[in-house]
């Protein structure tokens, strides 16, 4: 008996090839609507009312989900929504204000779904509005600056996990038989083909329960997204990446699950040999595409610098996961075929060659998972200091234990090749060995459905790079500007600049000025400082006075238009 291998590895290794080169040119996505930033912003303190507040995040706003809410000290809501997505950028999002509106305290309130992922992120945070002459109308509450929330869904983790193994399952076996199996098979004797052909069938309907998984959870996810969307806007569908890729997949998962069933169909007996493997070929494109579709909706692209290395990993580690994990699901399941009255011949060197598959499965889930963590978790505060960093921990704890079975695997064979002794035992050893090998896959697979619901340590940080205030007091209108935007407490660059009131032109008569930083029931007595200046119409200062948390008063004292003394008041909040 010769067994084939040269010409369905030469066939495997161009698909592979041909799917790296496919995944490289996969467009730029992201994941989690991380708060970016917001005017006003956390902490700011405007001496005039805005007519709107706007949200801006990290990636696009599923259409019909953005929602707004601002409320005053007593809690009573002062927007009019509805809450509108911007038309030329489709991260930010706004609401306007009642009309009318005077100092206090407001709550803004946010929530939105990813138009990405499907992911629900909300967030809380204040701003203020001080009077004319620069009191402030309350306190902000005792709390951080931005609370952002990103509850993490058991249904998702679920659906998700379901994801991973269903379509393991499904893409690992069709690898197994295309390739191994079936090629191997067609290979033996008509009188030594009965046992193979019935374990090739069991394979494919348990390859087909896999792609049923598969299918029952993303219609599952599609169906829990497209359900945050009012009636009306079902039309948003064909805004949403995660929900048009999500309906993709359903489709594919569909036709996966009637292709199987038609393979199934030609494999009664005594024909399940007779077939060439290139009928197995649409199951493994359809594979192919399903991974793509999933880095369409995935957290690989969200620095976006890392475009297209970052989506190309990710594919990469899906692929060789599925490689890997969902051949040795298919091994377990199979093992009984491999056994008497099945050729040893044949069980031994399928176990070769697959362990050959399951060493390259591993190789790619483990060179790409190395790339994706220096890229989703970034620094080692990262990985020790949050959720996403422990899971991905988590994980590749799982990965070392099952790397070290393979490379026994793959000893035991070569050395049972040469050893004088019954091939039940040594199947019998390696049956156990890959039952542990796969129940861990399976957990990994777990917890990655764990972390696709979880944002990246290295995700966006909120930034607010614009923030200026204005005043206007003695026939001067003024610009007040720090860098960078007022935060923690610590060293600030603080820019002034002076217009007349009245026409908006500069003003460049201002003469000497100093500052006075006061923090509000802190330091009576304040801090004053010389400004530099005037150049033209610009004053500044670099102080380390704002070295405490809480709300500081910072005065600016010029001389106006009519030479008389000026004080322009601005209030800015520190946290810690």
């Amino acid at each position: 008996m010769r067994l084939p291998r040269v010409a369905a590895g030469r066939l495997f290794a161009l698909l592979t090839l041909m799917m790296v080169g496919v995944l490289a040119a996969t467009p730029p996505a992201a994941a989690h609507a991380e708060f970016i930033s917001a005017s006003p912003g956390p902490y700011d303190i405007w001496n005039t009312m805005p007519a709107s507040v706007s949200v801006t995040v990290s990636e696009a706003v599923q259409p019909g989900s953005a929602t707004l809410v601002i409320t005053n000290l007593t809690g009573a809501r002062v927007d009019e929504g509805p809450t509108q997505i911007s038309q030329t950028d489709p991260a930010t999002f706004s609401v306007r204000l009642l009309s009318g509106l005077g100092p206090s305290v407001y709550t803004v309130t946010w929530a939105v779904v990813s138009a990405d992922d499907g992911h629900f992120t909300a967030g809380t945070y204040y701003f203020m509005i001080s009077y004319h002459d620069g009191t402030l109308p309350g306190q902000f509450p005792q709390t951080g600056a931005l609370d952002i929330r990103q509850p993490i869904s058991p249904i998702d983790v679920a659906l998700e996990a379901a994801n991973f193994v269903g379509f393991a399952v499904a893409f690992g076996g069709t690898i197994l038989v295309a390739f191994l199996w079936a090629p191997l098979g067609s290979s033996l004797e008509p009188s030594e083909q009965g046992g193979p052909a019935e374990g090739l069938r069991a394979i494919l309907r348990f390859a087909r329960w896999g792609a049923v998984l598969f299918l029952g959870a993303v219609a599952g996810l599609w169906i829990e997204n497209l359900i945050l969307l009012p009636p009306a806007s079902a039309a948003g569908i064909f805004g949403s990446t995660f929900l048009l890729a999500r309906a993709m997949q359903v489709a594919l998962g569909g036709t996966m699950v009637v292709l199987f069933a038609r393979v199934l169909a030609r494999m009664r007996p005594p024909a399940a040999f007779q077939d060439r493997p290139w009928e197995f070929l649409p199951l493994v494109f359809l594979g192919f595409v399903v991974i793509l579709l999933e880095v369409a909706t995935s957290h690989s692209s969200t620095a976006q610098g890392w475009w297209p290395l970052a989506p190309a990993a990710n594919a990469v580690h899906l692929y060789g996961a599925a490689l890997w994990v969902g051949g040795l699901l298919t091994i377990l399941r199979a093992r009984r075929w491999l056994r008497a009255p099945t050729p040893p011949a044949f069980s031994r060197e399928l176990l070769a060659m697959f362990s050959r598959f399951a060493f390259l499965g591993a190789l790619l889930v483990v060179s790409a998972g190395i790339l994706l963590g220096v890229i989703l978790v970034g620094t080692l505060s990262g990985l020790l200091g949050t959720a996403y960093g422990w899971v991905v921990l988590a994980k590749g704890s799982l990965l070392i234990p099952m790397v070290a079975i393979g490379a026994w695997n793959r000893r035991t064979l070569r050395r049972e090749a040469t050893a004088d002794r019954p091939e039940s035992e040594a199947l019998e050893r390696l049956g156990r060995n890959v039952r542990a090998e796969a129940v861990l896959g399976a957990v990994v697979l777990v917890l990655a459905g764990l972390l696709v619901t979880i944002s990246p340590a290295a995700a966006p940080q909120p930034a607010n790079p614009n923030f200026l205030l204005e005043a206007t007091d003695g026939g001067l209108y003024a610009i007040f500007h720090m860098n960078p935007a007022p935060a923690t407490p610590g060293s600030y660059f603080v820019d002034l600049e002076l217009y007349y009131a009245g026409n908006g032109t500069p003003f460049f008569g201002g003469g000497n000025g100093t500052m006075t930083f006061l923090l509000d029931g802190g330091n009576s007595s304040g801090v004053t400082l010389a400004l530099n200046g005037p150049h033209d119409n610009h004053y500044w200062v670099d102080s380390n006075a704002l070295d405490r948390a809480g709300t500081w008063q910072i005065q600016a004292h010029v001389l106006g238009p009519a030479g008389t003394p000026v004080v322009l008041t601005f209030a800015v909040a520190l946290h810690s």
